[in-house]
């Protein structure tokens, strides 16, 4: 698997059919056209050369450091930058090693915790931000679609503040597949084609995947069946979270190819069974508590009550599906394709 080390130290492998296209550095967002021919970096050491250095830390100076191996994550996703190891991180290493390895083994107690992610540092402060975002694109989207001009103002509003904020989920999505716990960063606002304009055009495609056969058999069907139209947007509805997963991580059109997302429902059925139906369960809260606060009559503080109760459960729902690849191991390692 080819790889290559961004300006920030983060090392990212990639398919070899990647090569020669400009990405984006989950890290620090800086574009990094991948060669065409990678250097391919040392494997990783194996568990009894880590075990090794566990029992020999004592004889390693405290200024001494041995360098990180550069080992590919699953299906070719980005890794965290490598670092120097002293003594204490040597331990840190190993313990990460058999945290992936026994990662598996708590999926089910790991769930819990999505439901506290937005309330709990750096993602408290992403909740007010998100908050306060989608509040302010409301209110602009209110006060400029009095005319012709405005609408259409109005819907590039509606268009960025989708693209802008559901590629935050995808990145809160992504960073927890890689087993980041904290919230990251809302990413820049200028950089409106790769921060919003590329994850609206993939929310888009991925509605029209999973409600597309829905609308066209009730649409193009001379007597629409509606066990048969239920059950055709049902298959839809499941497929969508998956595909989200899939989007995120792959962060490219690419990820949209429906074979690997069937792939990935079929290698952990019963806990995407899980997943989807807690996200289903957060979305349909989502739904209900914006319902709620919509009747309150003092409108700014119904707007942003509105939002607060969209923000935090989309925020779970995006913490949920990390976690599902995080915690599945290899068994979603396919997932890219």
């Amino acid at each position: 698997m080819p790889r290559v080390r961004c300006e920030c130290k983060r090392v990212l492998s990639y398919r070899a059919e990647l090569a020669g296209k400009v990405v984006k550095c989950p890290g620090c967002s800086a574009k990094i056209r991948l060669p065409e021919a990678a250097p391919t970096a040392p494997p990783a050491p194996d568990e009894a050369q880590e075990l090794q250095l566990e029992r020999n830390e004592a004889e390693v100076p405290l200024a001494a450091s041995v360098p990180t191996s550069d080992g590919a994550a699953p299906s070719g996703f980005p890794l965290p930058p490598s670092e120097p190891l002293t003594n204490l991180s040597v331990r840190r290493s190993i313990a990460a090693t058999r945290g992936r390895s026994t990662a598996t083994q708590d999926y089910w107690g790991a769930l819990p915790g999505a439901f506290a992610f937005p309330l709990t540092g750096d993602g408290l402060i992403a909740l007010i931000v998100g908050v306060l975002f989608l509040t302010a694109a409301q209110y602009v989207v209110l006060l400029v679609s009095f005319s012709f001009t405005g609408l259409i103002l109005a819907i590039g509003v509606c268009a960025f503040s989708t693209g802008y904020f559901g590629g935050y989920l995808m990145t809160i999505i992504e960073r927890t597949a890689h087993g980041e716990q904290d919230a990251p960063g809302w990413p820049d606002v200028t950089d409106w084609e790769e921060n919003a304009l590329k994850p609206f055009g993939c929310i888009l495609v991925l509605g029209i995947l999973g409600l597309g056969p829905y609308l066209a058999y009730r649409y193009f069907a001379h007597e629409p069946n509606m066990t048969i139209a239920y059950a055709i947007l049902g298959a839809g509805l499941f497929y969508m979270p998956m595909g989200w997963l899939c989007v995120a991580l792959v962060n490219d059109y690419a990820g949209l190819n429906p074979i690997p997302v069937f792939r990935a429902i079929r290698s952990v059925p019963g806990r995407y069974v899980i997943a989807w139906a807690l996200v289903a369960f957060v979305v349909a809260a989502r739904i209900q508590g914006r319902d709620l606060f919509a009747q309150l009559p003092v409108p700014i503080l119904g707007a942003v009550l509105r939002e607060t109760i969209s923000c935090y459960f989309l925020f779970v729902a995006a913490r949920i599906l990390g976690l599902l690849y995080y915690k599945s191991g290899p068994q979603l390692d396919r997932l890219a394709g």
